[in-house]
């Protein structure tokens, strides 16, 4: 079955395709992306970082820390003990060495020499615990000794032990965590913020486009209000002026129309009198013939090219089976084969009735030019309603069935021009549907005919396609 016309693809909300979210994904992603860039900055060692090795103080201000301690009143130790802590690292004295995890080969080895030349005379004792951060950084200095310290052990004389851990002060501590929190918050907010400026910026564009495919279906449509950016401004007055004009064109093509046709109608009038004067009985029905073919062409190519031009149709709630049942019943009176298979009833629409009559007269009257009989078939399928119209003629070549509905063009061999008609029959059936928001398909049945399909939205289905898009 082809394509029905009409039907909307589904949206993409891929990034790709979505304007919004491709700026909040480059927002976000550039926010991240400072985040890490920071981070790595931070994680590159500094000459701070190289004269105080793993976070910790050098050497020699080890040493001084020592003999200080050694030196001074025990009462004034807790005091040097606080001048001593530095923004990197943490200074105590503790009666007892804590559990040292035994240093593996080569970690911290050129630290701990280090120390150990400045402070021959004391036990030194370097480890940390070689969590999971230190693997990918090696021993290098930087934050990462904030998670995973590093820790230096020096003996003193009276037998306690100078314990310095590579680990913030605690006033830092707390101003890291406050800083980290009020940058949390601020994140936030900033991207809510980025949010909504995305979602102001591309709201005239959602509403451009929402009002183009508008003005697809409806000549008439109101301008696009210039609002917003100035280059959404520019786009929306450059939009309006090209919509007048396609509107100027489409009305002035249809009044030539019209004017060629109302002449047209009054020399195929004259004809048809002057016809009366033809002697030979054949040749006067087949002027006669040929002068109503022609004014049907007429009638259609005007009706087709007013399809564009008219006002969007006023739907109405109408039942689809009365409709139908009404219709077949006229034209079984007048000695039309038509056949009619109904589910259930009422089964309500929302459609223009006269545009509707005329979708299903032009579609029985193909019908029955090309087979001799049609059957017709009403029935729900879950939220749609279905109307099928079938013909027992020979069909439509596949290859050919994406071409039916174009304006003028015959099918040929099945379908030629000895059956009569211009081609305008399923045109017109497709411009009616499409402004009634009515999905067609074409499909050759079973046994051999042309088979179309009509999909009627649920009034339901109908009032949500109707609303205003998300913007």
């Amino acid at each position: 079955m082809s394509s029905p016309s009409g039907s909307r693809k589904p949206k993409s909300l891929s990034v790709s395709r979505n304007l919004s979210l491709r700026f909040a994904t480059v927002l976000v992603a550039g926010f991240v992306l400072l985040q890490i860039v920071v981070t790595l900055a931070m994680l590159l060692p500094s000459q701070v970082y190289q004269r105080q090795a793993a976070n910790l103080p050098p050497p020699d201000q080890v040493r001084a820390m020592a003999f200080t301690l050694e030196a001074i009143d025990p009462k004034l130790q807790p005091a040097a003990l606080a001048t001593f802590d530095d923004s990197l690292f943490q200074v105590r004295v503790e009666k007892e060495l804590p559990a040292v995890t035994a240093e593996k080969t080569g970690h911290l080895s050129g630290q701990r020499r280090a120390y150990l030349a400045a402070l021959a005379d004391r036990p030194v004792l370097l480890w940390r615990d070689d969590a999971i951060i230190h693997r990918p950084l090696g021993d290098r200095p930087g934050p990462q000794n904030f998670i995973d310290p590093t820790r230096l052990a020096v003996g003193l004389r009276d037998g306690r032990w100078l314990l310095i851990d590579s680990r913030p002060s605690v006033i830092v501590q707390r101003y890291m965590r406050s800083r980290a929190y009020a940058g949390m918050v601020l994140g936030t907010f900033v991207l809510l913020a980025l949010a909504i400026a995305v979602r102001q910026t591309t709201r005239p564009l959602v509403q451009l486009s929402r009002r183009i495919r508008t003005f697809a279906a409806e000549l008439d449509a109101p301008d696009l209000p210039q609002e917003g950016a100035q280059e959404l401004r520019d786009l929306s007055a450059a939009f309006n002026e090209m919509k007048g004009r396609i509107r100027g064109l489409v009305a002035e093509r249809t009044r030539l129309l019209a004017a060629v046709a109302h002449d047209m109608r009054t020399y195929l009038t004259r004809l048809r009198l002057r016809t009366e004067f033809i002697d030979d009985l054949g040749h006067r029905q087949r002027a006669i013939n040929d002068i109503a073919e022609m004014h049907d062409l007429l009638e259609d190519t005007l009706l087709f090219a007013q399809q564009e031009a008219m006002p969007a149709p006023t739907r109405e709630r109408i039942d689809l089976a009365e409709d139908i049942t009404r219709l077949v019943e006229i034209r079984t009176e007048i000695g039309d084969a038509l056949t009619l298979d109904l589910a259930g009833s009422p089964l309500i629409v929302e459609s223009d009735p006269v545009a509707l009559r005329r979708i299903v007269t032009n579609l029985v009257d193909n019908g029955l030019r090309y087979g001799d009989r049609v059957r017709i078939d009403v029935a729900p399928v879950g939220t749609s309603i279905r109307v099928m119209i079938e013909d027992d003629g020979p069909g439509v070549p596949e290859q050919a069935l994406s071409r039916l509905g174009r304006p003028f063009e015959r099918l040929d061999p099945s379908r030629d021009r000895d059956t009569g008609g211009a081609g305008l029959g399923l045109a017109i059936v497709l411009a009616l549907a499409e402004r009634n928001a009515i999905e067609v398909g074409f499909e050759n049945a079973e046994a051999g005919g042309l088979r179309v399909m009509l999909i009627f939205a649920s009034p339901l289905q109908s009032c949500l396609s109707d609303r205003p898009e998300a913007s």
